[in-house]
């Protein structure tokens, strides 16, 4: 996969028009180009997974986010993102099941990444 971003994107694809979305509390809606995806990182700092949250239903999401700055309120500013076109969410779902996409939600504290999970990354690439 590719490497996440941490201050600077990683792009992937071109931009063309969206697939719906959903939105909590406004319902479906087109999406963006891009969006930013919450990703998991390998010892070499290389997408290893996208992270989707099991919902209390037991339905899997799928989380993207419309800019950097609604990603970081949601996630916190440890977690490493992808920026992802939109329109190739599909292909996500080719390798990874989900049962839906949310739009720029709120993400429990829980699920949050701390500073050491930052710590631990940049340690893994000064390693190298």
């Amino acid at each position: 996969m590719n490497q996440p971003g941490r201050g600077a994107g990683q792009r992937v694809g071109a931009t063309d028009a969206a697939e719906p979305l959903e939105q909590v509390g406004r319902g479906s809606l087109s999406a963006p180009p891009v969006v930013y995806l919450p990703v998991d990182t390998d010892a070499d700092g290389q997408v290893s997974d996208i992270r989707m949250i099991k919902l209390q239903d037991g339905r899997v999401a799928l989380l993207a986010y419309t800019a950097l700055d609604r990603f970081i309120e949601a996630w916190g500013e440890h977690q490493p993102w992808l920026l992802f076109e939109s329109r190739r969410i599909g292909t996500i779902q080719e390798s990874k099941h989900f049962d839906l996409k949310l739009l720029d939600v709120a993400v429990p504290e829980s699920f949050r990444p701390g500073p050491e999970a930052a710590r631990a990354i940049r340690h893994r690439a000064e390693a190298r």
